[in-house]
């Protein structure tokens, strides 16, 4: 069992919890994991701890939303996605940490202004939103910031909200798109060293919090509107991206 203080293991328990919210529908929680777990363990490391928490929270929400999912949003995003994932895998031991980081956070602010702009005179962009290359740019970004930071939530958000999906559509194909590419990730990250033997105890005593989070989401995104649920996404999203530029 890792040797944490009582502060480590409450602020890794949260990381958990927050991963179950995140795959219940509110995916920039999963930017709180990454915020706490970077926290407990160092920076690198905590991208190996975290993936595995991913990948059952992925589960879960694959076996609750499946009959959800828009293939035809997988077909467009998954294959720049495991190009984008690729990119990340080559770019990750050549770039400082905080570098992209803070480059991160200033991108998923201009997204959120695109969204913002949108929903208040949406004909000015709708040469943006409707553009078949905006899908594979997402594809691509998500997988580039998935490899490096887990990072992809924001990115997916921007995508589904300003192709303005419902509620049940954007959490059905989210869980099938990172179930996928989290499954992906894990030859990419066992090879730059992020998996071992410690991290895989560690995340399985972290596994009922992951658990818990999940069905605390769940019961919380099923009583939202369409209109709370996306400006909820936007808030949160925009907090990270503040938090990610100040760091």
């Amino acid at each position: 069992m890792p040797d944490l203080s009582p502060h480590a293991w409450l602020l890794a328990f949260a990381a958990a919890v927050s991963a179950g919210l995140s795959k219940s529908g509110f995916g920039p929680f999963g930017l709180l994991t990454i915020i706490f777990m970077a926290e407990v363990v160092p920076p690198q490391e905590s991208t190996g701890v975290v993936l595995p928490l991913l990948i059952f929270g992925d589960v879960l929400a694959v076996r609750s939303f499946h009959e959800h999912a828009s293939w035809q949003i997988l077909r467009t995003l998954l294959p720049a996605t495991c190009i984008g994932i690729i990119t990340g895998w080559w770019i990750m031991p050549r770039i400082p940490t905080e570098f992209f980081g803070h480059t991160l956070g200033w991108i998923i602010l201009g997204l959120i202004g695109v969204i913002l702009i949108q929903r208040i005179r949406p004909q000015l962009l709708a040469w943006f939103t409707t553009h078949p290359l905006l899908g594979l740019g997402c594809g691509w970004a998500a997988g580039v910031t998935t490899m490096i930071a887990n990072a992809a939530g924001p990115i997916t958000a921007f995508y589904f909200l300003s192709q303005r999906y419902t509620k049940m559509v954007m959490v059905g194909t989210g869980a099938w798109f990172y179930f996928t590419i989290n499954a992906i990730k894990l030859p990419f990250s066992w090879q730059l060293g992020l998996l071992n033997g410690k991290s895989l105890l560690f995340d399985l005593i972290l596994f009922p919090s992951v658990l818990l989070g999940f069905y605390i989401g769940r019961f919380f995104s099923k009583k939202i509107t369409q209109e709370l649920f996306e400006w909820i996404l936007i808030l949160m999203a925009f907090g990270a991206s503040l938090r990610m530029i100040l760091k």
